[in-house]
């Protein structure tokens, strides 16, 4: 179980993220061609990245799984947040 002061630190990092995370999300209910290609190709990278977390154990939020385990996004918001990068410089 992760301590107190760990949840607080995630949360003040979500926090920050929030702007991109709202577009990630926007963009997976709002579909566009331009964004689904983006989307596609981060996907791509990240199926072959072994940091990526099938199972949801990594996940901020669970049962957003695949997720990053290095940051705990939900691949299907970060990877159509266009202003977002990979945590590992990948893309």
């Amino acid at each position: 179980m992760t301590s107190l002061k760990t949840r607080i630190q995630k949360l003040r990092e979500v926090w920050s993220k929030r702007h991109r995370i709202l577009e990630g999300l926007k963009n997976y209910i709002l579909k566009t061609e331009h964004a689904e290609t983006i989307s596609r190709t981060r996907m791509d990278i990240c199926r072959e990245c072994p940091l990526i977390d099938l199972k949801g154990a990594s996940c901020f939020a669970p049962g957003t799984q695949p997720c990053c385990s290095s940051c705990g996004c939900s691949l299907e918001f970060k990877t159509r947040s266009l202003e977002d990068s990979c945590p590992e410089g990948k893309w």
